[in-house]
């Protein structure tokens, strides 16, 4: 049997595939001080025939502010403009009703963006290059850089989240783009120790500055992260430069202050909630376990703690009001045995059933610490819920490529604070940093005193860390030399106390840094003054958007409607247990060496007479009620056999909800759960993906044909998304029927494995 080229991801990737429309990413940037720049080099190809409208939704670090947006094509450069959205996408449709190549960049909700290039004829290339900056904070004693690449999916509805349908980003299990990377650490960071835990990269210390270029294959499929650590501690600093934009205020100033050591809390009560969605299924949970038993092994026997796990439900295990010896072995036994099989990811659910409870607390104030990936679109409602519980949250971000963005919002939003920790980088010292944060007593009543009344100032943060930084921005109509910022608190009979002070100043040279204030600004400004100040300051927002026009000569116009399509994004290394990009690579240099044990270009094994190794059982399979189990344990004996099934159900004109009752599974073979528990975590309800797995079977078992099977199919199949339904084949065909042998898992890790060796 001949697999369908168009579904069956692994195999058309093996065997070749067109041009991608994104050919590759190139970045280059500076860190000097705690001020990053990046500038971005997308370049995108039409290899048809046809000219297209090409949509890519991809991450810039959240509190990054673009400071410049530019598209090459044809030998022509244009620099982009800020203008309000509703002006923007009016000039993008008449451009590109007028046979014109328009190009419009969005910003969408946690460091999401989407770029819009109209009208790419047959065989054009354009190259669209963003530059950026952002300011950097230390935290426990460190600068943590993460310049994201791609987007993991994300459990619940995106156009919920403000997204329209073009804009929600898709995941291909074959899409690779290539990345090249290099960056210069100069200034006073120039001595500091610098690594990348991500990725391989050539370090070279050269006069003015560390330089990295990031290795040969590397791929949009993760995080890239570097770690700054300087060889002595850093003072607190005041730093000013010039705002051209602001008549009142001409000064832009920036504080990065660092507070004391704050005095130890005798005892915490520490609730644990952990992610178990199938998204968290490979790498994700595999780095909870380790950064919770981290949590674990600093825990006194005066502290109390919880442990509950959530997906789809939440789950307490545990509750100990002390934790002893013999409880906390106890506990990392539990720990050890959870994994990522609860389906999707209800996070605002399982961090109310979290904050309701009450076990550990006693009299004193109990800290959530949640472990996660974070791949959820409803982001407000969790936040304000969690910000009107009185819990402070403190979220470790696990994964390839964690949304940062939310768990930041929620950790500032009620007190806490955030840690991120890739594949690569040590949970453990993530969970310890993280406990010294909850065991310090908290300041209170922070304030900046910054000499003077400023014109304007961002808001507070509610608490400060030892160890971490607090920075602040103000508008100032003049700096007097020697000029001290202070950080302020109260103490506890009601005294101020000055926490920190500016111990040096610094002038900074361009628009960056007003740039960036200007950005803080508009989080405090009234919503009037809000579009006036992303114009004035060309920042992109929700109310603004950054458009361009390629304006081409009548003889070169689009007169042939342009064919909308949707750039996929590179499925994240290890999220789910997919494969990254450089262990698919291993692969392919295994297969290609006629040594290697088994070929990737083998047929899959969907041999309808006997049972694929799926489905093999030693007990009889319960796909029914316990009465009818010995059936079952023939009915269900191959896939056939399931897609004959379901499609019974299908024909008998029964509901979704009916689903339940004809299919009351209590076991379902540990692979099938784990393709049901990533396709849930995609949005996918458990009847929807019973659906899709009736239209698996049939594309590849060879199921039940003609007009009335497929009219019921299809009827089905048009209530489910498209892309979360390709999505779910794609599971599919990774999870079960990729196998031509029993021992075919075992035989793809052995091959992997043997092929990273080689490249070490």
């Amino acid at each position: 049997m001949t697999p369908d080229p168009a579904a069956f991801s692994l195999a058309t990737h093996l065997q070749g595939e067109a041009q991608p429309v994104l050919t590759g990413v190139h970045a280059s940037g500076r860190l000097d001080g705690v001020l990053f720049e990046l500038t971005l080099r997308q370049t995108f190809r039409n290899p048809g025939l046809h000219p297209l409208e090409v949509i890519y939704t991809f991450p810039l670090p959240p509190q990054a502010v673009l400071l410049g947006f530019a598209a090459e094509l044809q030998g022509q450069r244009l620099e982009g403009q800020v203008v309000a959205k509703a002006i923007a996408e009016r000039q993008y449709e008449d451009a590109l009703a007028s046979g014109d190549a328009p190009v419009m960049l969005e910003r969408l909700a946690g460091g999401i963006h989407t770029a819009n290039i109209g009208n790419l004829a047959a065989g054009e290339s354009v190259v669209l290059e963003l530059r950026i900056a952002q300011v950097l904070a230390f935290e426990q004693g460190r600068l943590r850089l993460a310049i994201p690449s791609t987007i993991a999916p994300r459990y619940g509805q995106a156009e919920q989240a403000g997204l329209q349908p073009q804009q929600v980003p898709k995941s291909s299990l074959t899409a690779e783009y290539p990345l090249t990377l290099n960056l210069i650490v100069s200034g006073a960071l120039s001595g500091a120790a610098v690594d990348c835990p991500t990725h391989p990269f050539q370090i070279t210390r050269l006069q003015g500055g560390v330089h990295l270029d990031l290795a040969q294959r590397a791929w949009l499929d993760r995080d890239v992260v570097i770690t700054v650590t300087p060889r002595e501690s850093r003072p607190s600093l005041l730093i000013t430069a010039r705002d051209a934009i602001s008549t009142p205020a001409p000064i832009v100033a920036m504080a990065t202050l660092q507070p004391p050591a704050a005095s130890q809390r005798p005892r915490i009560a520490l609730k644990l909630l952990v992610d178990c969605s199938g998204s968290m299924a490979g790498d994700g949970i595999y780095s909870a376990r380790r950064a919770l038993r981290g949590v674990i092994g600093t825990l006194q026997a005066t502290d109390a703690v919880s442990l509950s796990r959530f997906g789809s439900a939440v789950e307490h295990l545990a509750t100990l009001p002390a934790c002893t010896p013999e409880a906390l072995r106890k506990l990392v036994a539990q720990v050890d045995a959870i994994d990522a099989d609860l389906g999707g990811t209800e996070m605002e659910t399982a961090l109310q059933a979290v904050f309701a409870l009450t076990e550990t607390q006693r009299h004193e104030h109990a800290d959530v610490l949640l472990i996660t990936d974070g791949a959820i679109w409803q982001a407000d409602e969790l936040v304000a819920a969690a910000r009107d519980s009185g819990h402070r949250v403190f979220a470790i971000g696990v994964g390839a490529a964690p949304a940062e963005g939310l768990l930041r919002s929620l950790a500032e939003a009620t007190g806490g604070a955030c840690e991120f920790a890739t594949a690569g980088e040590s949970l453990e010292a993530a969970a310890t940093r993280m406990l010294g944060r909850i065991r310090q007593q908290p300041w209170a009543d922070l304030r900046i005193d910054w000499g003077g009344q400023p014109i304007w100032q961002s808001a507070t943060p509610r608490c400060a860390f030892a160890g971490d930084t607090v920075v602040a921005f103000a508008g100032l109509a003049a700096v007097s030399p020697g000029a001290v910022v202070r950080l302020m608190a109260t103490g506890a009979e009601g005294s101020t106390i000055e926490l920190a002070r500016s111990d040096a100043d610094a002038p900074c040279s361009g628009d960056a840094l007003a740039r960036i204030a200007a950005e803080r600004r508009m989080a405090t400004a009234e919503a009037g003054d809000q579009l006036a100040i992303a114009v004035d300051y060309q920042l992109m927002s929700d109310r603004t958007n950054c458009i361009l026009v390629h304006r081409r000569s009548q003889a070169d116009k689009t007169t042939e409607e342009a064919e909308m399509h949707r750039v996929s994004s590179m499925a994240v290394a290890g999220w789910a247990s997919i494969l990254s990009a450089s262990e698919r690579q291993a692969i392919r240099d295994i297969d290609r060496n006629p040594y290697s044990m088994i070929s990737l270009d083998v047929e899959p094994f969907y041999d309808t007479e006997v049972s694929p190794s799926v489905w093999k059982r030693v007990e009889p399979v319960k796909f029914l009620k316990k009465e009818d189990a010995e059936h079952a344990q023939a009915d269900f004996a191959t896939l056939r056999s399931l897609g004959g099934a379901l499609m019974q159900h299908l024909l008998s004109g029964d509901s979704w909800q009916e689903f339940d009752s004809n299919f009351p599974i209590a076991v379902l073979h540990a692979d099938v759960q784990q393709a049901f528990d990533q396709i849930n975590a995609l949005g996918l309800t458990w009847q929807q993906t019973w659906v899709l797995l009736a239209q698996w079977v049939q594309l590849r078992a060879g199921g039940p044909t003609g007009p009335e099977a497929g009219a019921a199919l299809q009827s089905m199949l048009s209530e489910i998304d498209p892309d979360r339904a390709r999505l779910a084949i794609e599971v599919f065909d990774r999870i079960l029927g990729g196998r031509a042998l029993d021992d075919w898992s075992r035989s793809r890790a052995q091959r992997v494995g043997l092929a990273m060796s080689r490249a070490l």
